[in-house]
């Protein structure tokens, strides 16, 4: 899987991202997969990850959580055009979707398959 991750604040500078290689770590601490560099970010932040070919995002205990689309998440999956929010920057997410097994979230939760 491939996905883009791009800014989408004025006040948060412009950036690209693509990742390739998951879990990828997603936070303040230079060894991240992806950096952010936003004070409200904690180190190790949220976890992204390959779920039956959907991205999915794990909050990592952070400090001021982690959402997508403005409702708070711990563990849930990031849909192609989702913002992925972590502190005060707002990601959009951009990828193919590949899924082979049907999974359902409930309220911000992955609970597995159907």
């Amino acid at each position: 899987m491939k996905v883009k991750l791009r800014t989408v604040d004025s006040w948060v500078p412009e950036f690209l991202l693509v990742v390739k290689e998951f879990p990828a770590l997603v936070g303040r601490d230079p060894d991240a997969d992806v950096r952010v560099t936003d004070l409200w970010v904690s180190r190790a932040h949220c976890e992204l990850y390959d779920l039956e070919g959907m991205l999915a995002v794990r909050d990592l205990g952070s400090r001021h959580g982690t959402f997508i689309n403005g409702v708070k998440v711990t563990d849930s999956i990031l849909m192609p055009g989702d913002k992925l929010q972590v502190g005060m920057t707002r990601l959009e997410v951009s990828y193919k979707r590949k899924a082979r097994k049907p999974v359902f979230v409930r309220e911000g939760h992955v609970i597995g398959e159907r």
